[in-house]
């Protein structure tokens, strides 16, 4: 009997009609009948509905998907922009995931006074703090600075890292202004105010600065979206699960923030045996003690895969198919629940028909704990098996072992962590992994836990296919799964001469804006220019001090940039 079936099943009856219908029933009633008198319960719990069954002789085992009454299942949705979740910029981000680096650092930014701590109560040594979450630009977004100072650095972070994914998606400025374009974004709540109280007089910005409805509607505000603005919190799952509501109303923004200004995170989790007090996060290993805090910031621009595609766009993946759902009645309202997470997982799979066995990758939550890790692959094992009895054919691994846990951005950074990989078609090696956990069966389990930079080799039939889960304290469950994206169409046009377009909002701005076009142009000698030189004049706003310049193709314009800097 597995360890984790104690955290599936939240009383002795549901236990007993796991045993009952998984090991043997047949032999165990047999062997109960003759050894009790002949009222013992033990025969007939199975078929007596109680207050914890429902309904009479119902398993307690997740039942299979069923097609549910209502809407059907949306079409594929594009990712046609993104940044986060903690590196400079994503070429950084995946120089860190393929080279295998931990990126946590000492924990500086507070000195903590153990004495004041619990006897025994050891704080994590190490975290993934932001750097800069002081440092703001208010006037690019027409924002007061008296505003600025009294705005949460969650609000000022992604803000700014939305600005950047519509950016990074080509539409940036007026293409993107007046448009319905949801805003879904995860948090957990901010500690800024602690640092606001007792100063002698508040100006009214602080109170709005500090509210978390006012996190996703400053975005709508600021670059006028019209359509719904929506923070939501559901703990750690809540960036993943606001990917998986945008996907029901598209335009859309979707993402997640978290920046802790206080110690309190750090002492309270610490306190409940949360985080590592080794400082590393070894997912899914034998010497998993916890997690290491971390802060990130993480956004994605969502489309429906047609018209991304109409449109031209960029593709970084595509969600084939999203759910979310609740542990309900769990063995302890911050336990995971393995028959939750197998239940929710399959019905991804089922509604939207996804071959399972064609998954290559799976992006876990993967906090490194002794009881989290097990009760993850422990479901995700038996939602593979039910459809494929193949063995170690799936990488599973956590980015939280390069940058730590981030909170409400945990999700989007696991799914930004999945389409860098699709778009290197590498997988990147999990880290701080020696021994598997000892109750994990990965010899007999789908699942493997990758520890070096791979290739991602093409499937024999069809795209390559991945997973991300993420799972909330709260119990609030999300399962996203990408594909890869369908190849570009051929450029329509041979090399031809094409406007370049830049600026900067101020003058020093705009060395800064050459010197990123003129290293990501050396870095893409193939880029089609005219696409490029579309997306700078019609997909940027337009600052006051500008360079415009004429390029017969990549390798060209790059020469003519540095020349500029030089």
């Amino acid at each position: 009997l597995a360890g984790t079936s104690l955290f599936d099943h939240s009383s002795v009856n549901k236990l007993v009609r796991h045993v009952l219908q998984e090991h043997d029933g047949d032999k165990l009633r047999n062997a109960a009948r003759a050894a009790q008198a002949p009222t013992a319960p033990a025969a007939t719990a199975a078929a007596t509905p109680d207050r914890d069954s429902g309904a009479a002789g119902r398993s307690v085992q997740p039942e299979p998907a069923r097609a549910q009454a209502g809407p059907a299942a949306p079409g594929p949705i594009a990712i046609v922009g993104m940044s986060g979740p903690q590196s400079p910029d994503l070429q950084a981000l995946w120089a860190h995931l393929a080279g295998g680096h931990e990126v946590t650092e000492p924990i500086s930014r507070w000195k903590v006074d153990a004495s004041t701590l619990p006897d025994g109560t050891q704080v994590c040594p190490r975290g993934g703090f932001l750097s800069d979450i002081d440092q703001f630009d208010p006037l690019f977004f027409n924002i007061s600075g008296t505003e600025a100072n009294f705005m949460d650095p969650q609000h000022r972070l992604l803000l700014e890292s939305s600005w950047h994914a519509l950016e990074d998606a080509g539409y940036a400025g007026e293409s993107i202004a007046g448009a319905r374009c949801g805003v879904y974004m995860g948090f957990n709540g901010g500690d800024y105010g602690d640092l606001l109280y007792g100063q002698p007089s508040l100006p009214p910005h602080a109170m709005w600065g500090n509210a978390a409805s006012v996190l996703s509607a400053r975005i709508a505000y600021y670059l006028d979206l019209q359509g719904p603005a929506i923070t939501l919190d559901t703990a750690c799952s809540s960036s993943l699960v606001a990917v998986h509501l945008a996907c029901q109303g598209l335009w859309t923004l979707a993402g997640g923030v978290w920046i802790q200004c206080t110690p309190g995170f750090l002492i309270s989790s610490s306190r409940a045996g949360m985080l590592s007090p080794t400082g590393q996060c070894r997912a899914f290993g034998a010497g998993a003690d916890g997690f290491v805090p971390s802060e990130g910031v993480g956004v994605v621009v969502l489309k429906r895969l047609q018209d991304a595609l109409d449109a031209g766009d960029h593709i970084y993946g595509v969600i084939r198919g999203s759910a979310i759902n609740q542990d309900g009645a769990s063995n302890g309202i911050t336990a995971p629940s393995a028959a939750a997470q197998e239940r929710l997982q399959r019905h991804v799979y089922d509604s939207f028909g996804i071959d399972a066995s064609r998954l290559q990758m799976i992006e876990a939550h993967g906090t490194g704990t002794i009881l989290g890790d097990p009760i993850e692959a422990s479901a995700l094992t038996r939602s593979l098996r039910h459809y494929t009895d193949r063995k170690g054919f799936c990488a599973i691994g956590s980015i939280k072992t390069n940058i730590g846990h981030t909170g409400a951005a945990a999700g989007v950074a696991g799914l930004i962590k999945v389409l860098l990989s699709l778009q290197h078609r590498q997988i990147p090696p999990s880290l701080h992994f020696d021994q598997p956990n000892p109750h994990i069966a990965f010899a007999d389990s789908p699942l493997t836990v990758n520890t070096r930079l791979k290739h991602w080799d093409a499937p024999a039939a069809g795209a390559r296919l991945a997973a991300v889960s993420s799972f909330g304290l709260s119990g609030t469950n999300a399962h996203v799964v990408i594909e890869e994206a369908p190849p570009a169409a051929a450029a329509a046009n041979p090399a031809q001469p094409t406007l370049l377009v830049l600026s900067g909002y101020r003058e020093d701005d705009l060395p800064a804006q050459v010197a990123a076009l003129a290293e990501h142009l050396e870095r893409n000698p193939a880029l089609e220019l005219a696409a490029a030189g579309y997306t700078l004049a019609r997909g940027r706003r337009h600052h006051r001090h500008r360079l415009a310049l004429v390029a017969g193709d990549a390798a060209d314009a790059a020469a003519e940039l540095r020349r500029w800097l030089a």
